[in-house]
């Protein structure tokens, strides 16, 4: 059964499209993003409305709890077992997300590293804000050259991991860079992306942060942010709670914390095209404006 994987960056509508390739195909969705994963945060990470999980089955959605940490090391797995079952009860399976890693882990395999080390990485991080990234990049030139020549020595994110494997476990990531499990067979998978320009995409992505403030984004945010116990280092990246939690430390108004999400949302699509342009993708073209319907009959046709 060739393995159908839906992509593209935040608020190109691929949500939609996959609810509507479902449908017709009878199939259920596996989600592919690593925030969807956690519960009690629905706006926050635009979960699928209740009326199309009511329609459609929905997996690896609402795993954990927002204090809980999670890596694709833990997703892969799940997301390998449901394939198999899947397969043995012979039904269709729509992968959808954007969550780059996640997805070059699942076609090119993952051999899992250190786990993370919280105290190092924090201390890595207050070096990057105290002597800037050039530093730490220096660093890894020395200790690491292989890794570091696939970075830019802006990319202060991957440059703090590749230090930390490195701090961790005594070895460079270098070649390795984390993946040599078994690529996936391409022949059994189909990866659609859905293309945007990229003016248009930013509109989309600022209009749907207004969506969510109409939808309760701010209360929601709040909620999370009072429970006990606090949500964990990794939800608390989410974007929108962490702007949030930022903005009313700081006493900004709501209209320059809506701004600052959408700057951010804008920044988080070019990290991910980024992610995108490496891989294999057919992109298929959303139009002026985005008909879910139109698009999930055209990947019917491509696999027909």
């Amino acid at each position: 059964m060739v393995q159908i994987i839906l992509t593209g960056p935040t608020a190109s509508g691929k949500g939609s499209v996959a609810f509507e390739l479902a449908k017709r195909m009878e199939a259920s969705i596996a989600c592919m993003d690593s925030m969807k994963i956690y519960r009690e945060m629905d706006i926050v990470t635009a979960k699928p409305p209740q009326e199309r999980r009511d329609r459609c089955q929905y997996h690896l959605i609402d795993l954990i709890e927002p204090e809980e940490s999670f890596s694709v090391g833990r997703y892969l797995p799940l997301l390998e077992e449901l394939l198999e079952s899947e397969t043995a009860a012979g039904r269709p399976l729509v992968i959808a997300g954007g969550t780059g890693l996640y997805l070059k882990g699942f076609l090119d395999g993952l051999v899992q590293g250190p786990g993370a080390n919280w105290e190092l990485r924090d201390r890595l991080t207050a070096e990057a804000k105290e002597s800037g990234s050039a530093s730490l990049y220096a660093r890894l030139q020395e200790v690491d050259p292989v890794a570091a020549a696939k970075l830019l020595p802006s990319n202060e994110r991957r440059i703090i991991r590749a230090l930390e494997f490195f701090e961790s476990s005594g070895q460079p990531l270098g070649d390795s860079w984390e993946w040599k499990g078994s690529p996936r067979p391409r022949g059994d998978t189909v990866l659609f992306g859905l293309g945007w320009e990229r003016e248009a995409l930013y509109t989309r992505a600022n209009e749907r942060v207004l969506a969510m403030v109409e939808q309760g984004l701010f209360a929601e945010c709040e909620g999370l942010l009072s429970r006990e116990p606090p949500p964990g280092r990794s939800a608390s990246q989410c974007i929108g709670l962490r702007e949030i939690r930022e903005g009313l430390k700081a006493g900004d108004s709501r209209g320059a914390i809506i701004e600052t999400i959408q700057k951010n949302t804008r920044n988080f699509i070019k990290r991910q095209l980024t992610w995108f342009r490496k891989m294999d993708v057919e992109w298929l073209s959303a139009g002026e404006e985005l008909e879910p319907a139109r698009v999930a009959e055209a990947i019917l046709a491509r696999l027909a």
